[in-house]
C-alpha cells in the first residue's frame, strides 16, 4: 500500500518506518524543513534505538514538506503529530486540525482512502475530523463515499518505540467503518502475524507472541490510550506515596515494590518510587483526562491525587537536599540526568529538569548532565540559569551536593570514589534509588558519601 505520515515525531517516524521496512510504498511529511532534511540523510531527529540503522536500510521510504506532493498516491493516510498541553491542561489540537484542513484542501480520492488519527486526543475529536475532511472534499466535488475513517491509538515508550512498533502487545483500531478495519489489518497484517524477519537493528523478543487486536468504537479507542497512560501514573504516584510512609515507619521500599509485583494481579511494572512520572505522555494524558471530565461535571479524584502527589515528589527531594545544606545560596549542587527517563534524550516535562530548575531558583549553583539529552537541554533551557557539563566528572567538581536525577545505566557504572574525591561536600542524593540495589552487592561502593534515596 502507499502510506502517508503527517508528522515524524516519535509516533510518525517509528510508525513510517516499520511500515517501510513491512513493504510498503511511505512518504513520511512534516512542516519542519530541519528534520525533513535529516531524515533524507537517513538520520533521525530523535534518538531512538535502533532507528538510524533501520532508516539506512530502506528504499521504500521517502520525505517531504509537501503534503500535497504525496496525498494523491495515498491509501492510508496517518494523522501523527503533537497535541500538546494548554495551560488549563486541555489538549492543544492546533497541529491536528491543521493536518486535518490540509487533506480536506488537498485530497481528491480516485480509490479508497483510510483517513488514521494516531494522534492522542481527546474523546469526540476523531469524529470531528471526519466532519471536516468529509465537508471539505465534498465541497470541492470529490467523492465523499471513497473516504474511510479510523482511530489507532499508539502505545510506544520513548526509547524502545521502534520495538512496540514491531512487536506490540495490543493494537487498538476504532471504527465503525468495515473498509478502514480492512484497510488497516492488511496493512499492518506482518506485525499482527509476526510474519516478518526482525531487522537486524530492531531484534524480536523472545518468545514472540502475537498481538491482541481489539476492534471497538472510535470514542472507545481514544479513550483507552489516556486510560492506560493514567493508570501507569497512578501506579507510580502510589508507589511513591508508600515510599514516603515507609520512610516514616523505617520500611525498605525496594522489598516492598518487590513484594507487590510478586502478585500476578499487580505485577512489578511502574511501582519503582522516585522523583516522579514526566515526559510527553503521562503529564499530559493525565491533565487532558481531567480536563474532558471537568467538562462533563464529572471528578476524578483518584486522578487529580496522582498529580497531586507526583508534583510532591519534587518537594520531598527538594526538602532533604535543604535538611543537609541548610542554606542553597552559594552552594554548588551536581545534577546527573534531565532526560524524563532513561535511554532517551527527550528532556521535555522532565522532573529532573523541574528539580534543577527549582535549586537555581533557591540560589543554588547548578551543573547538570545528561548521557543523550545535554545537546536538546543546552538549546530549550539554554536561559534557565544551568551550567552545562559534557561528563559527570565535570558536574560533579568542587559540587557540596550531587542528585542523581535520572537512572541511567552510565551513571550506575561511575567510579564513584573518584566522583567522591572531585566533590567538596559528601552528600549524594539518589531521586532515582539507582544504586540501592548495587549498594547491597558492594556495599563500600559510596564510601564517603551521605547517601539519602528517594
Amino acid at each position: 500500500m502507499n502510506v502517508v505520515t503527517i508528522g515524524t515525531g516519535y509516533v510518525g517516524i517509528n510508525t513510517a518506518a516499520a511500515l517501510a521496512y513491512i513493504g510498503h510504498h511511505v512518504a513520511g511529511v512534516d512542516v519542519d524543513a530541519r528534520k525533513i532534511a535529516m531524515l533524507r540523510e537517513r538520520r533521525a531527529p530523535i534518538s531512538e534505538a535502533g532507528l538510524d540503522a533501520l532508516l539506512a536500510s530502506l528504499q521504500t521510504i521517502r520525505f517531504t514538506t509537501e503534503l500535497s506532493e504525496v496525498l494523491g498516491e495515498a491509501d492510508v493516510v496517518f494523522i501523527a503529530v503533537g497535541t500538546p498541553s494548554r495551560p488549563d491542561g486541555q489538549a492543544n489540537l492546533d497541529y491536528v486540525y491543521s493536518a486535518a484542513a490540509q487533506i480536506g484542501a488537498a485530497l481528491s480520492p480516485a480509490r479508497d482512502v483510510t483517513i488514521v488519527v494516531k494522534s492522542t486526543v481527546p474523546v469526540g475529536v476523531n469524529g470531528m475530523i471526519e466532519t471536516r475532511i468529509r465537508e471539505a472534499v465534498q465541497t470541492r466535488g470529490g467523492d465523499g463515499t471513497k473516504l474511510h475513517f479510523a482511530s489507532n491509538p499508539e502505545f510506544l515508550r520513548e526509547g524502545c518505540a521502534l520495538h512496540d512498533t514491531f512487536y506490540p502487545d495490543r493494537f487498538v483500531i476504532g471504527t465503525r467503518d468495515d473498509k478502514a478495519f480492512q484497510m488497516l489489518t492488511e496493512l499492518f497484517a506482518p506485525i499482527l502475524e509476526q510474519s516478518f524477519v526482525p531487522p537486524a537493528s530492531v531484534p524480536s523478543p523472545s518468545p514472540r507472541p502475537r498481538p491482541q487486536c481489539l476492534h471497538t468504537d472510535p470514542i472507545s479507542s481514544e479513550m483507552v490510550k489516556y486510560a492506560s497512560n493514567v493508570f501507569l501514573a497512578l501506579k507510580i504516584s502510589y508507589a511513591n506515596e508508600i515510599a514516603g510512609l515507609c520512610e516514616k515507619l523505617g520500611g525498605n521500599m525496594a522489598d516492598i515494590s518487590r513484594g507487590m509485583g510478586m502478585d500476578r494481579r499487580i505485577a512489578p511494572y511502574f511501582l519503582q518510587s522516585g522523583l516522579g512520572w514526566g515526559g510527553s505522555c503521562f503529564p499530559k494524558d493525565s491533565l487532558a483526562l481531567l480536563s474532558m471530565a471537568r467538562d462533563y461535571g464529572y471528578e476524578m479524584p483518584i486522578v487529580e491525587a496522582a498529580v497531586h502527589v507526583n508534583r510532591r515528589q519534587l518537594d520531598r527531594i527538594v526538602f532533604k537536599i535543604l535538611d543537609k545544606l541548610r542554606v542553597l545560596p552559594g552552594k554548588r549542587i551536581a545534577v546527573l540526568g534531565l532526560s524524563f527517563k532513561p535511554n532517551t534524550d527527550d528532556v521535555r516535562n522532565s522532573p529532573s529538569v523541574e528539580l534543577a530548575q527549582e535549586l537555581v531558583r533557591r540560589g543554588a549553583c547548578v551543573c547538570v548532565h545528561d548521557p543523550a539529552g545535554l545537546a536538546n537541554a543546552r538549546t530549550i533551557y539554554k536561559d534557565d540559569g544551568f551550567l552545562f557539563c559534557d561528563t559527570p566528572a565535570e558536574a560533579a567538581k568542587n559540587a557540596d551536593a550531587l542528585v542523581i536525577a535520572t537512572d541511567w545505566a552510565d551513571y550506575r557504572a561511575l567510579d564513584w570514589s573518584a566522583i567522591r574525591r572531585l566533590m567538596r561536600g559528601a552528600c549524594l542524593f539518589d531521586a532515582r534509588n539507582l544504586l540501592r540495589d548495587t549498594m547491597v552487592k558492594n556495599p563500600h561502593l559510596l564510601d564517603g558519601f551521605e547517601y539519602q534515596g528517594l
